[in-house]
């Protein structure tokens, strides 16, 4: 059952759903292969279809088109921490939405700084507030998504930024639905915005915007994060057939495509119950879970290092694990040795009760004497 989720779970989720982000936003960029995310095209399908025919662009291309649904991992994850641990927080919005931001909002500062002086030193301090200024500072107000021509920011999935600070407006709105309504109230809300959403894009893609960057495009995942916490419930056979079903049609026709999202993501989550003995024991997984916010906002910039060497099959399988490895210990370097550990803390880096895994690390590891993460709460 979804709800016997704990902190562990969520660890070595992040941890798998931030490898594939990381894959996928290396892959998608040098590979043939592409994906569905915000725009759909029949063909990216058949090119995937082609790519599985040899080994060596199969991985690849198979990361490019799947990985991003790690984001939908994330935030049905961020939907069910919250429902998890702040359900019945009485503060008020304003006090939830500033308390949220001052836990996301230092890290992502710390990330983005060292990025602009060094766009600076290169391309010049004019250039750079000419060309990413406005952009950074429509992101920073958790707008960008909002405004025509502003949805993708400079560097890849930052964002995700607006986005959540977005949910977190929201919040308040979507347990007090839930509190009188139930599950009932959470689906009717999911259909409701699939359809707009489904209507609205054809409107919107005119003025370079869609639905798909803001959480009423992704308001299934939120939904079954709440639902997933609050009730009890399973994914039986028929329910996964159906996301099965919804994922592989979604892929080929653009009707049912907006599907794909939840689709995957149920997929994942089953995928996921299925092995939950055997992933609950990675250390790796959850040590990458444990490092997957500095991942997130720092893969984008890393990834460049590596782009131009993968000109073959070969050689972008092997540059997209390079690039994983390095955008992985440049976060643990970072967070281990350089990050403060009560800012860690505060800002939920890691935890604050870590005997609650019962880990114990060999005598010989680099991390020994040092809590264990118990998770990040979204």
């Amino acid at each position: 059952m979804l709800r016997d989720l704990d902190k562990r779970d969520t660890l070595v989720l992040k941890g798998l759903a931030i490898s594939a982000i990381v894959f996928h936003n290396f892959c998608h960029l040098v590979g043939p292969v592409h994906q569905d995310e915000l725009t759909f095209k029949p063909g990216r399908f058949v090119v995937f279809l082609k790519a599985l025919h040899d080994p060596m662009t199969a991985i690849a291309g198979f990361c490019s088109f799947f990985g991003h649904f790690g984001v939908d991992i994330f935030i049905f994850l961020a939907a069910y921490g919250l429902a998890k641990s702040q359900w019945d927080d009485p503060a008020p919005w304003g006090r939830f939405l500033w308390g949220r931001i001052t836990k996301l909002y230092p890290i992502f500062v710390l990330v983005v700084l060292p990025w602009m002086i060094l766009m600076a030193d290169e391309l010049g301090p004019s250039h750079t507030l000419k060309a990413y200024g406005v952009k950074l500072l429509w992101m920073f107000a958790g707008v960008s998504n909002l405004i025509p021509g502003y949805g993708l920011p400079p560097i890849g999935p930052w964002w995700f930024i607006p986005f959540i600070v977005q949910f977190y407006a929201l919040w308040p709105l979507l347990r007090r639905l839930t509190n009188r309504f139930g599950q009932p109230g959470l689906l009717a809300l999911a259909v409701s915005c699939h359809v707009f959403v489904a209507v609205a894009n054809q409107f919107l893609v005119h003025w370079s915007m869609s639905l798909l960057d803001t959480p009423i495009g992704r308001m299934p995942d939120f939904c079954l994060g709440i639902a997933a916490a609050r009730f009890p419930v399973r994914l039986n056979a028929r329910i996964v057939a159906a996301a099965a079903a919804g994922l592989l049609f979604g892929s080929m026709y653009s009707i049912i495509w907006p599907l794909t999202f939840v689709s995957a993501l149920i997929l994942s989550l089953a995928i996921y119950l299925r092995m939950r003995s055997a992933l609950r024991e990675s250390r790796l997984l959850m040590r990458i879970g444990e490092y997957s916010m500095l991942i997130f906002l720092l893969n984008g910039i890393l990834r460049y290092e590596f782009m131009p060497y993968a000109n073959s099959p070969r050689s972008l399988l092997f540059f997209a694990c390079v690039n994983a490895a390095t955008s992985f210990a440049v976060a643990a370097i970072i967070q281990e040795f350089f990050l403060p550990r009560a800012m860690a803390e505060k800002f939920q880096l890691v935890p604050r009760a870590a005997n609650k895994l019962n880990v114990v690390l060999p005598p010989h590891s680099p991390f020994a004497g040092r809590s264990e993460l118990a998770g990040q709460e979204e």
